[in-house]
């Protein structure tokens, strides 16, 4: 701590009390001369001094100073004065990138312009500009591989190891990716950072052949490797500058041209290894900026100890402090008067909740809740992170809602990604909450540009996600539907066979019952044939007797009636054919019976040689 005079961080408000206090005199002025005015208007002087025997003016004068005092001092506890200095601990927030370069002769190929890389450099440059608060370093290779610039959050030093960088900065010419692994893995150590980002530029041609067992080896030390392929997998010639200014390509030792091209299977190995992502740089540094956007800027932001730093001491608490007791002195003075006391107290209580808003015990208590939650989402524990994000929410620190709210979407929405296939009204549910965490953190910061992004994917995200969703339901009701008629197919099949199976059975019931009277009939037929000859003869009975061929109707319908249910049908339409033909033809019959006196031969049924028929009707 060092000795220091007082000043203030904020003189400005100390300016604005002496204007408030300047008008609060004004008024308290005009405000006694409108006093006196009405006293005057109201009673005569010689009556207004007996009844102003127990005021003091001076006393109430004295009330009036302390109240003004107390309204200026506390401008004066706003405008923050200070006292001495200590030296504290700053916290800065952030992750650690290392970006290692590929710095052999195969990056001065021309398929990007103006080469690969100076291409490279732009896209790093354009890269670290996005950035805030992270630390960066830098770790250029080709056949070995060293830390030029260590991580540090000093840009300005990172932008100019990175302008040094050139093709003859490593006299060990190659193409040795797994040293550059190494290295970065030897500066992750030294940081002792938990969250490790390594950022590898190259055109993928290694040389060792051991570049899969250091990727491995780093991922097991939580290392995440994104690696970004330079250049064409085509192949193109590399040029060649000489001394006297003489241009060429660069050649082998028998003399032929040498071709560098893209190897894109090793570095998509590499990322596969380190669970990162590999990315073409692209001829505008697109890779480099994919890798930004889509996974570097979801990762939640942590504290990390950067440096001592000298913190002036506040001393409000003085001018604070001293506006209290005034204004206990002005309350308790005799002849107090509420008009100038109560908005005293108003303005007291204002301020002073300013200042003693929360504890510094719940503030703590908040960035503890807020550190678990972010290490629950290192660990892939969305669900529990989202929650315990949720209660870090309640601090009264604005700076670390923010960031709490960034942290929550983050939660939220990957949260949502482990539930879309299983049950994607789960998903929208989490994503809509997401979207709603990133509002509150732009609400709290509207320049995070983090957050605006991160709120724009998933709102794209969760657009089409509900999209998707009426075409499966739809899909879901057509195959209930098919389920459904495929049922009904059965059901229905199943019941015609029941009723073909039931009408079966009672054919054959009825078939058994029509066996026994098959013979009747004919026996019958002789007993009236016998009937119809003896009543023949008797001539005064022919009107009231049977003919021969009513009888054979009589016992041929007997016949149906126990027979088959077919045959019954077709005889009771004949005979309902024939009794319409009997009322005509009866008296005509009779008639020629009576004129002729002859016997009505009957017809056997089974002969088929003698027809002796009307209109089939047998005689």
């Amino acid at each position: 701590m060092e000795p220091s005079f007082l000043h203030f961080a904020q003189p400005l408000w100390i300016v604005a009390g002496l204007l408030v206090c300047a008008a609060l005199i004004y008024m308290l002025v005009r405000y006694d001369r409108r006093r006196e005015y009405d006293l005057a208007r109201l009673s005569h002087p010689r009556f207004r001094d007996p009844l102003q025997a127990g005021y003091s003016l001076q006393k109430r004068k004295t009330k009036r100073v302390f109240w003004l005092l107390s309204v200026l001092l506390i401008f004066v506890a706003i405008a923050r004065p200070q006292m001495g200095y200590e030296f504290r601990e700053v916290h800065r927030r952030g992750i650690d990138i290392l970006f290692a370069l590929d710095t052999s002769q195969s990056m001065l190929a021309e398929d990007l312009t103006p080469n690969r890389l100076e291409r490279a450099r732009l896209g790093i440059l354009d890269f670290v500009s996005r950035l805030e608060g992270d630390r960066i370093g830098l770790v250029p290779f080709a056949g070995s591989a060293f830390a030029l610039c260590p991580l540090t959050a000093d840009y300005d030093a990172f932008r100019e190891s990175l302008q040094a960088i050139n093709t003859n900065i490593i006299p060990h010419q190659g193409t040795d990716l797994a040293s550059a692994i190494k290295e970065a893995g030897r500066l992750f150590e030294l940081s002792k950072n938990n969250q490790r980002f390594l950022v590898l530029i190259t055109d993928g041609e290694d040389l060792q052949g051991d570049v899969m067992d250091a990727a491995k080896d780093a991922a097991d030390k939580g290392m995440i490797i994104y690696t970004v392929g330079v250049g064409s997998a085509e192949g193109v010639t590399i040029p060649v500058q000489y001394r006297n200014g003489r241009k060429d390509v660069m050649r082998d030792e028998k003399g032929e041209v040498v071709r560098t091209k893209l190897d894109e299977s090793t570095l998509k190995s590499i990322a596969d290894h380190a669970k990162g992502l590999y990315v073409p740089l692209g001829r505008g540094a697109e890779g480099l900026n994919t890798i930004y956007q889509e996974k570097l800027r979801l990762v939640p932001k942590t504290e990390l100890n950067q440096r001592m730093e000298k913190i002036p001491l506040e001393k409000y608490q003085w001018p604070l402090g001293l506006a209290i007791v005034f204004l206990l002195i002005e309350c308790f003075l005799p002849q107090q008067r509420k008009l100038v006391s109560k908005p005293a107290f108003a303005i007291l209580f204002i301020f002073c909740s300013i200042f003693t808003t929360h504890s510094s015990d719940a503030s703590e208590d908040c960035r503890v809740l807020y550190n678990e939650g972010t290490a629950a989402y290192h660990k892939g524990e969305f669900e529990s992170s989202a929650v315990t994000l949720q209660d870090s929410l309640k601090s009264a620190d604005l700076g670390l809602q923010q960031l709490g709210y960034y942290n929550l979407g983050n939660a939220l929405y990957r949260k949502g990604q482990q539930s879309q296939q299983k049950d994607p009204k789960l998903t929208i549910a989490d994503w809509e909450k997401s979207i709603k965490a990133y509002q509150d953190s732009l609400a709290l910061k509207p320049d995070d540009e983090d957050a605006r992004f991160n709120k724009e994917l998933v709102e794209k995200k969760l657009a089409a996600l509900k999209q998707q969703q009426p075409q499966d339901q739809k899909d879901e009701q057509e195959k209930k539907d098919q389920e459904k008629k495929e049922e009904e197919k059965k059901e229905q099949e199943k019941k015609e066979k029941d009723q073909q199976q039931k009408d079966q059975d009672k054919k054959d019931e009825k078939g058994e019952k029509g066996d026994q009277p098959k013979d009747q009939p004919k026996s019958g037929e002789e007993k009236d044939d016998k009937k119809a000859e003896e009543d023949s003869k008797e001539k005064g009975e022919e009107g009231k007797e049977k003919s021969e061929e009513q009888k054979q109707q009589e016992a041929q319908q007997g016949k149906y009636e126990k027979g088959d249910p077919k045959d019954q049908k077709q005889g009771e339409a004949q005979q309902a054919q024939q009794v319409q033909m009997t009322e005509e033809e009866a008296k005509q019959l009779l008639d020629s019976l009576r004129q002729e006196q002859r016997f009505v031969i009957p017809q056997q049924k089974n002969t088929g040689k003698q027809d002796n028929t009307t209109r089939g009707k047998t005689w």
